[in-house]
């Protein structure tokens, strides 16, 4: 998610939700530029994967950022990023994303120009 690239992320949104979840995207993404894009989103630990019936799955992924940069690297706090997936005859999909605000959660609100 952090290379920037829509086409494969819009594979994995549900077909009516797809326009709404690349525009949060979209802003997201806005937010990384400000405050300089991570050279990698990382997952820390395994999904959290809760079952809602009907079709219907909750995943949370602990997400931190990384810079890499020489001659030091840097890591930031790991924060939940959730998730709630349905299943439809193409398989699962995203029908909604609930992300931490960029600028001033996962990363500090000054380091956003």
């Amino acid at each position: 998610m952090s290379s920037g690239e829509e086409l494969g992320l819009s594979r994995v949104l549900v077909d009516g939700r797809r326009d709404e979840l690349l525009r949060q995207w979209r802003r997201y993404r806005g937010e990384l530029e400000r405050a300089r894009v991570p050279s990698k989103l990382e997952m820390v630990g395994p999904f959290d994967v809760e079952d809602q019936g009907d079709n219907r799955v909750k995943v949370t992924a602990h997400v931190r950022p990384i810079w890499w940069g020489s001659p030091t690297s840097m890591a930031g706090t790991e924060h939940a990023w959730r998730f709630e997936t349905r299943r439809s005859a193409s398989g699962w999909r995203v029908w909604e994303a609930d992300l931490p605000t960029w600028c001033g959660v996962q990363v500090r609100a000054d380091s956003c120009r």
